[in-house]
């Protein structure tokens, strides 16, 4: 698999034309050949690569319409495959919403059925390390879990700078500390650890796996890389953060200074790292520190692509690029990611690899756990029964547009959504209220319409879909019967959390 920005017609074609003819194989995409001979192990069974950032939204990125950003590393992979601009995070019953999307993405299971709770970081489901595991694959992670130690070693053979949830880019005096350093291998990485950015600590860690694989085994790996990147406290090299000066950024059509509903848990971590009400330039600081921060964490991830690239599994490697979700960047005068405005649920999405239609775009209208059974399909190893989110190759072979007419959307007792093509329901249940916005005219999610003639419908509509929608994914909640006392937002930040953050200065908080 190499990764090239100009193909030639003539060239398109005849992949295409290859693509084709694999897509009619019981294997799907991927386990087609050309040439003589039987295929040697590895061109065999293909290798996986997935990358995972935290907390990046879809607008994020340059080639797929962002300007004001240089991501020249994930153009690269968008270039070079097809990137679907609707994949959803289902929600959360946590304010640490990265934790559940962890979950769900390797259980492959719905927001309430992945086995875990606030109470119990095990379950007893198949995950998707573990299941490549069993298939004889070499499973390896680096960077950022939160799924717990458990699962961690059901899961992968091998794990290099681990690190279990919440933020820390740079701990105090500089260096940050891992969660775990090394298991499977004699080497301890913690000897080596240097004062650096946890993105650059991760890219060191899946390059010394990709230059040591050949010599270990000739098993087809799972590579497992997260980043703890965007994710708050926005630190990166001076360099990075001088491009994206706070007077150069342009504020998003829907800033505004406090948030339109009080739905109940503004002072959540992620809100509270702002001050209230927001002010243009704070909001700025952060939308710059924000970019710097992606730019950065894209350098690394070039790094890693370069050396994949030289490497010998090259062609025979396929790599799913995506974030655990979204996040607000001073939108709807919000921070964070405990809401269901689109720029907090939904996430960015690039597969490339043999097969994969070069430079495409889809929309998908698919969660994160079909990750998943895509990868297995992929794989061309077996789907435990236990998985829920399909896989998403039916779109890649054509066969289907998107694999969902309606999304489902949650943040704890406070929020709930039903979503069509054209329309979105945001239901407050603790408030008794329906917000509807038509996202064909209002994508920026501006304007209620939920008071306009004819909106009865959409929202009758939409309602009796979320009931259906709720069933689907477990939610125990019932509209009337709010988990917790609602508790009103005073716009005063919570004990313990600063009110202002400037450049770096920032404290380094643990997530729950």
């Amino acid at each position: 698999m190499k990764l090239r920005f100009i193909m030639s017609n003539a060239v398109k074609s005849i992949k295409k034309l290859f693509f084709l003819l694999c897509a009619t194989s019981s294997l799907a995409v991927l386990p087609c050949h050309s040439g003589q001979g039987a295929p040697s192990a590895q061109s065999e069974r293909p290798n996986i690569l997935l990358i995972i950032t935290d907390d990046q939204s879809i607008d994020t990125i340059n080639a797929l319409g962002n300007n004001a950003i240089d991501t020249p590393n994930i153009d690269r992979l968008a270039h070079s495959g097809m990137a679907f601009t609707h994949v959803f995070n289902q929600g959360s019953w946590s304010g640490a919403v990265c934790a559940p999307s962890r979950q769900m993405i390797n259980t492959g299971r719905n927001l309430h059925m992945t086995g875990f709770s606030p109470k119990s970081n095990k379950t007893s489901h198949p995950l998707m390390g573990e299941t490549f595991r069993k298939a004889g694959y070499e499973t390896f992670i680096t960077g950022k879990w939160h799924v717990g130690n458990n699962a961690l070693k059901r899961s992968f053979n091998i794990g290099r700078a681990v690190h279990e949830g919440g933020m820390a880019p740079i701990s105090k005096g500089g260096q940050w500390k891992p969660w775990l350093t090394d298991f499977g291998e004699n080497i301890k990485w913690a000897k080596k650890q240097k004062s650096q950015h946890t993105s650059e600590a991760f890219a060191d860690a899946a390059i010394s796996y990709i230059d040591s694989k050949a010599s270990r085994n000739d098993n087809p790996f799972l590579m497992y890389v997260a980043f703890t990147a965007p994710h708050d406290p926005r630190q990166s090299p001076q360099s990075y953060v001088d491009k994206y000066p706070a007077e150069s950024m342009s504020l998003p059509p829907n800033f505004v200074p406090m948030p339109e509903i009080d739905a109940g848990d503004y002072n959540i971590r992620d809100e509270a790292l702002m001050t209230f009400p927001r002010t243009e330039k704070q909001t700025k600081e952060f939308i710059g520190e924000y970019y710097a921060m992606v730019e950065h964490m894209d350098t690394q991830i070039g790094r890693i692509l370069d050396k994949l690239e030289s490497s010998k599994f090259a062609d025979n490697t396929y790599i799913i690029f995506t974030s655990d979700h979204g996040l607000a960047v001073g939108k709807h005068g919000l921070a964070g990611k405990q809401n269901v405005y689109d720029h907090s649920i939904r996430a960015p999405f690039i597969m490339v690899g043999k097969g994969i239609p070069e430079n495409s775009r889809a929309k998908g209208m698919f969660y994160l756990n079909s990750i998943f059974a895509t990868t297995t399909e992929l794989a061309g190893i077996d789907t435990p029964e236990s998985v829920q989110g399909p896989s998403v190759l039916p779109i890649i072979r054509g066969e289907k547009t998107v694999l969902n007419d309606y999304i489902y959307g949650s943040y704890r007792h406070f929020q709930r959504m039903a979503r069509s093509h054209r329309y979105k329901l945001v239901h407050y249940p603790l408030l008794k209220r329906n917000v509807l916005f038509d996202l064909m005219n209002d994508p920026w999610e501006m304007h209620d319409i939920s008071k306009r003639a004819g909106s009865d419908v959409i929202i009758k509509e939409l309602t009796a879909k979320l009931e259906e929608l709720k069933i689907e994914v477990g939610d125990p909640l019932k509209n009337d019967d709010p988990a917790n006392s609602y508790q009103p937002f005073t716009g005063k930040i919570r004990p313990g959390f600063q009110k202002d953050r400037i450049g770096i200065k920032q404290t380094v908080f643990t997530e729950h």
